[in-house]
């Protein structure tokens, strides 16, 4: 598996090489992130897309008594995840699926947030998808995405040399909002940081 295919889905050696970078490098994105998230509302969260469990571990310490849900295309993914996330699955408060977005193997109703960091530029169907996440959430659920690039003006040279090498899609934002809202999320709301191109977004579904 080549190098940019890492970034897609991380397996093997490379693969656990690649994770850690990235958990390296959005670890500040993420503490950004996590002043603009509400985490006390979380009790029961899907984490799709988990990688190498970086933004789950921040995560988690806002919300400690949640119970959490990795999913991951990759098996070596997943172990990494209970690897960096030690003490939370010990404690069984952290169990990994590998799956894919497309087909969530979960029942409707399951969680009360879904969770997606640096993920959606891979995913196959934006539309379907986020009808997938919004169907295994709970009345009153929320979706949240944390991302490091969105398509703007600003963000297009940039974003072209890394949709040639690792084939990622962008949206503007207001793509992003009009998918989720027509994936049956009611409410979505958006934070920017412009100076990095980070952007959080979360979409609400009906209850809250």
């Amino acid at each position: 598996m080549n190098f940019h295919s890492q970034v897609r889905k991380p397996t093997g050696v490379q693969g656990i090489i690649m994770a850690r970078r990235m958990n390296r490098n959005h670890r500040g994105m993420m503490q950004w992130a996590l002043d603009h998230i509400d985490a006390s509302r979380i009790t029961s969260i899907l984490d799709v897309g988990c990688g190498g469990g970086g933004p789950m571990s921040q995560l988690s310490r806002k919300a400690p008594g949640a119970e959490f849900t990795g999913l991951d295309l990759s098996g070596d993914m997943l172990r990494m995840t209970c690897k960096v996330n030690s003490s939370r699955f010990k404690e069984g408060k952290l169990r990994t699926v590998r799956g894919s977005v497309s087909s969530l193997p979960f029942h409707a109703g399951s969680f009360d947030t879904v969770f997606a960091c640096e993920t959606t530029y891979f995913w196959p169907d934006l539309r379907e998808n986020f009808r997938e996440c919004r169907r295994v959430l709970a009345k009153g659920g929320r979706m949240i995405l944390v991302q490091e690039a969105w398509d703007a003006p600003q963000w297009r040279e940039r974003n072209k040399s890394w949709q040639k090498g690792f084939s990622m899609r962008f949206c503007s934002l207001e793509e992003y909002s009009s998918l989720l809202k027509e994936a049956g999320f009611a409410k979505v709301t958006i934070t920017t940081e412009e100076e990095q191109g980070w952007f959080v977004m979360v979409a609400e579904t009906e209850g809250n």
